[in-house]
Formats: C-alpha cells, structure tokens, sequence
C-alpha cells in the first residue's frame, strides 16, 4: 500500500463525512456545539501483545462544553486496489474502548482500519486512522555473527516509527534476540543468512542445518539437519530463489542444492548433480562459478544455462549483479595484467564487453572479494586487502581504495540498504576488550561519508540484512 495514497484518502474521507455530519447538526436557529479532533498523526504503530496507548488527540467543541462519549473500533483495512476506499473498514468494527485515552493490547498482526467516534448529543464526529500492528522486530537491521566456536548470535535494531522519533528514542541494537525469543536454540556454525518473504534463513556449515524463522518474530519453526539424506552437504552461501519458494544453497562439496522454504525439504537437482561449483552470487537469479573451468551457471525451467566457453580463455575473479545484469571481472590466463571485465543476463549469450585492456598492475579484486551491486551510480563495492573499492562499470578497474577501515578492523561483511543509498561495513576487532568484537559502521554510498558506528553489537559479523516489514 502506498502510504502517502492512503493518508491523502484519509483525509478526504474525513473532510467528506465531516461535511455530511456537519449537514444535520443544526436545528432551527439553534447553534450546536460541534466536535472537532485533531491528532498528530493519521498513521499509527502498535506492538504484538503490548499496550498501545492514544494520548495525543485534541477534542474541542465550537459551542457548548457538552459531555462527549467515545467509541474506538478497528477493522481490516477495506481496500480498493492500492487505496483505501470510500468506507476504510471492510469488516464489522470491533470495538474497544469507550475512554477517551486508548489503552489497548492488540494481539493481531497486520494493517487495519482504526475508527474512533465521539459524539456529545448534538453532533457527531468520526476520526480514522491506517494502523500498523508489528512485533517489535517487524523492521530493521539484522546482524548475524559468530563467535570463536562459531555459535550463532542475532542483533537486531528497530526501524523507529514517526512516534518513536517524536518521543527522542534512540537506535540502539539488541544482541540477546535468540536467548529472548529461542531459549534453549544455540545456532551452530552459523555461516550465511537471507530474508525470503515472511521466512528468515540462516544456514549452518558442519552440521548441514537451516534454521527458518519467522521474520517478524525471529521464532525458529524449523531447524532440520539434512545430513541423513545428503551427508556430504555443508551449507556455505544463499544463492537466490530461481522460482517460487525454491532457495539454492552453495555446500563446501562443491554442490548446488535447493531448499523449499515452506515445506523445509532440501533436494539436489539431477541437473546439477554432475556440476562442480566453487562460488555463487545472489541477485537477479542464482549464479554459480566453476574457476577452474571459468564457466557460470543458472538454473533454467528443467535444467541449466550455462556459459559453455564463452569465458574459458580468461580467470574469473568476482561475479556481481547490478539490477538484472551479471558482471564479470577477469583476466587473460597466463597474462593476469590483461583484463576482461564484461556483462552478461543470465541466460548467458555472447557477454557484452565493457573494458579489455593491459593493466599496470596486478588487478586489486580475487575470489574473497565481497562484492555488492549499486543500481546508482551503477557501480559495484567490493573488498580487498581489508579495503573497499568502487568499480564504475564504465571505468576500468580502480587501483585506490574507496573506503579504508580504521587501523585494527577487519571487514568481514558488506551490503546495501534496499534503496541502495547506505553501505553497511561489517568489522571486527579480534584484539578488543569488549566481550563483543563485532561493529557495524553505516557509509553514504554516495559521497562515503560515515554516517553511524555501532561499536561492540555482536560477535564476527556473518552477514547484515536490512529486514523488510512482510
């Protein structure tokens, strides 16, 4: 829904059955005492199984200080398309409350229609509102790290409401998520995580585990290990979903499999049970590499697109996505200082070249390079030599460092918002005193400009994910 949208109608809406009402409260030359509410927002936040609370509505009335009677009601939003339509509640209202400060503990999620009414015997007035019922982890940043032993932490900070940020709250992380809301769950050799719809995915490397979760709750629904059927696998990488709800994992024996997040039932294709496969890239569609044979690979309807030899005279270094486009780093063979760098789709036709030319010097980008994709400018971030660098797909490749870390950091994860604006830096300080070594520093992408440091809010930081409300 669009929000903007929806407030406007809110608003005309509210202007239309403020008209009519205000039709029928004059008799005769009587003037009545008229109602009036003003709130500060028409759009509210309310928290799962915890106390709303209404305090800043303003009722006055034009005449007569009359005694005034109140009704709150909430119903599913009554929906026209992407609007909301001319009634906002589709169902039949529920009501509350009958005080004129609300206190209510909702224990629905979702968006719904809020309706208050006020009436002092003389006229009558109706104030709606768009409310949004989330658990307290609905939105936000999410962090998966590990520590030494590889035991898996989540830290999570909220995404502030316009409420919340009236009210001068701070963002802050909280780092117990699984000892709050999975007590007695310890996530073992944690190694990836990914946001697929309403479903959060972290995969487990020895043990061939996913957990899957409820992204809206963290709530760990299922953790199977899936050894017993395939006990070679050991889950290193998400690669993407191909179709529906099928998310294909890189394993460290070199194979590709695929993991139904709603049935939690892993299968290993006939069509990728003779491919060997070293690397993957998350984006568009599910890309794997083969380095040895420079060949990349898509699943396809029944079978796979592949990049034969389109790619076999040269090393590949780094494959990354920029919207729908695969973009491929890489140097001649046996002449490293002839570089290749070329864009693709991923149903692998004669690759577009970008630049091919004789560099200086060794290229500053390898297979351990973390690599994230910008849509604008369209350019891709990666690591190296615990730097970050930014490739201009219409340049060659740079020889200087974009963003250095400060001394004693490591750069152990980086990605994007999802409007592309925001580079999360995840760093770890091994030589720390804290008890958590982990930080997470925010960058412009733009102009990178260090924008926020979260010091000390978790362990090595795996990977960080901007959660979507779902």
């Amino acid at each position: 829904m669009k929000i903007g949208n929806c407030v406007g109608a809110l608003f005309l809406l509210l202007f239309g059955l403020n008209a009519c009402l205000d039709d029928h409260t004059s008799v005769g030359d009587k003037e009545l005492s008229e109602i009036t509410i003003t709130a500060a927002y028409d759009t509210l936040t309310a928290y799962f199984g915890e106390e709303f609370v209404i305090d800043h509505l303003q009722v006055e009335q034009s005449g007569e200080e009359l005694p005034l009677t109140y009704e709150w009601g909430y119903g599913s939003l009554n929906m026209n398309g992407d609007e909301i339509a001319g009634y906002p509640i589709r169902d039949s209202l529920r009501v509350i409350s009958h005080d004129p400060r609300l206190r209510y503990t909702f224990r629905e999620l979702g968006k719904y229609g809020l309706s208050l009414k006020v009436e002092n015997g003389e006229s009558i007035r109706f104030k709606y509102f768009v409310l949004q019922i989330d658990t307290e982890f609905s939105e936000g940043i999410t962090i998966l790290s590990r520590d030494e032993a590889g035991k898996g932490r989540l830290s999570f900070m909220k995404t502030l409401t316009k409420e919340d940020q009236s009210a001068g709250v701070e963002p802050s992380f909280r780092t117990d998520i699984m000892g709050v809301i999975n007590p007695g769950i310890e996530m073992e050799d944690v190694t990836d995580m990914v946001q697929v719809e309403s479903r959060l995915l972290v995969a487990s490397g020895s043990t061939g585990r996913i957990y899957n979760m409820d992204a809206r709750t963290f709530d760990v629904e299922g953790m199977t290990s899936f050894q017993g059927t395939y006990p070679t696998s050991s889950f290193r990488k998400f690669a993407g979903i191909s179709a529906h709800n099928n998310m294909y994992i890189l394993s460290d024996d070199k194979r590709a499999y695929v993991y139904d997040c709603v049935q939690d039932e892993l299968v290993l294709t006939s069509y990728f049970e003779d491919v060997e496969v070293n690397s993957s890239c998350i984006g568009y569609k599910p890309v794997f590499v083969n380095y040895r044979n420079s060949v990349l690979y898509s699943p396809a309807s029944g079978g796979l697109y592949e990049s034969a030899g389109k790619f076999a005279p040269f090393d590949i270094h780094a494959v990354c996505f920029i919207g729908t486009n695969l973009y491929v780093v890489s140097t001649m063979k046996n002449s490293p200082l002839q570089v290749y760098l070329a864009s693709t789709p991923v149903t692998f036709p004669n690759p577009t070249v970008l630049q091919f030319y004789t560099s200086t010097e060794a290229i500053r980008i390898d297979g351990e390079s973390i690599c994230v994709g910008c849509s604008d400018p369209k350019c891709i971030f990666y690591t190296y030599d615990n730097d970050i660098y930014c490739w201009k797909v219409d340049q060659q490749l740079p020889t200087e460092p974009y963003i250095t870390v400060p001394e004693g950091m490591e750069i152990t994860t980086l990605s994007m918002d999802p409007e592309e604006k925001l580079l999360y830096v995840g760093l770890y300080e091994k030589n720390s005193a804290n008890t958590l070594k982990g930080s997470l520093y925010v960058y412009d992408a733009q102009n990178r400009d260090l924008i926020s440091t979260y010091r000390h809010v978790a362990d090595k930081l795996v990977r960080v994910i901007y959660k979507k409300r779902v």
